[in-house]
């Protein structure tokens, strides 16, 4: 319990370190320079296509659809896991709307709209890797959704719609979120 406690507390400490870097700019240096080696390791390895249908595959819509459906699987064959996980779920993306809101971050390119600051490719994402593991927790997935994660943060660097620091932010939030709602309903459990 204490090591959730910390855990809360440093992912909360972090975050919020990138939000003052953001502000103050500090962060520029790092965001532009994992921007340079990505445009640079995509273009060597050719993975323009393989980003460019990442991030058009699992874009906001399409994974939200998703989290739909592995929430029936998760009512069906993981009951107990629904309800915290649908809090989790609801919690993380009213979190990552809000900040995006609240901090409009700028995008790295003018020609796209909107804010950037967090990722919302990247948190939804996540949040639905989490809610799969809740249904799924093999090695297999942990793998595949491993690969997933870096593929969306790359991709959304790579066709410059976030900074680094966003995408980052993105699963630092979710974390965040899933450890202080698993933590309260370890303490108020739902029935």
């Amino acid at each position: 319990m204490k090591k959730d406690s910390m855990l809360i507390m440093s992912y909360a400490i972090i975050l919020l370190l990138i939000i003052v870097s953001v502000f103050t700019k500090y962060i520029y240096p790092i965001d532009h320079a994992v921007y340079h080696f990505i445009q640079n390791n995509t273009i060597e390895f050719r993975l323009h296509n393989y980003l460019s249908i990442v991030s058009f595959i699992f874009s906001p819509l399409h994974t939200v659809f998703l989290i739909g459906i592995i929430f029936i699987g998760l009512y069906f064959y993981n009951k107990q896991h629904f309800l915290p996980y649908l809090i989790f779920t609801i919690t993380a993306l009213i979190t990552g709307t809000l900040l995006k809101y609240i901090i409009q971050r700028p995008r790295p390119s003018d020609l796209i709209e909107g804010f950037s600051f967090p990722s919302l490719h990247t948190l939804i994402l996540f949040v639905a890797l989490f809610v799969l593991l809740a249904l799924y927790n093999t090695y297999i997935v942990k793998w595949i959704s491993s690969i997933l994660i870096i593929s969306m943060m790359c991709s959304r660097i790579y066709l410059n719609a976030h900074f680094f620091s966003d995408t980052v932010a993105s699963l630092i939030i979710v974390h965040l979120v899933y450890l202080t709602v698993h933590k309260i309903l370890e303490r108020h459990p739902l029935s």
